[in-house]
């Protein structure tokens, strides 16, 4: 089963943000996660703008990586303030039999 952690540099934490899901369900968990963050850190000015920056963070190469927001298949990351950032990251945990 999969999990979407958070860990935030500003506020020196790390939750659960979703779980136990399938491959496709945390992807989508994560998705949702971040372009909401995008919104309220004033990255992203609404759900729109920051659904496409999502988008285009999923697609870019090397070449095309923007410093607001990097998205890989195991996690994200969005830097903002300056200093501060947000990191998303999709991590196994084995169940038990039974569970």
């Amino acid at each position: 089963m999969k999990y979407v952690l958070n860990s935030n540099d500003e506020y020196l934490d790390m939750m659960i943000v979703a779980g136990p899901l399938d491959e496709e369900a945390a992807r989508q968990a994560m998705k949702e996660t971040v372009t909401r963050r995008l919104v309220e850190l004033n990255v992203a000015d609404d759900a729109k703008a920051a659904e496409e920056m999502y988008l285009e963070a999923e697609a870019a190469d090397e070449d095309s990586e923007n410093y607001e927001l990097h998205v890989n298949p195991f996690g994200a990351s969005i830097m903002y303030g300056n200093c501060y950032g947000d990191r998303y990251q999709i991590v196994d945990y084995p169940q038990k039999e039974g569970e």
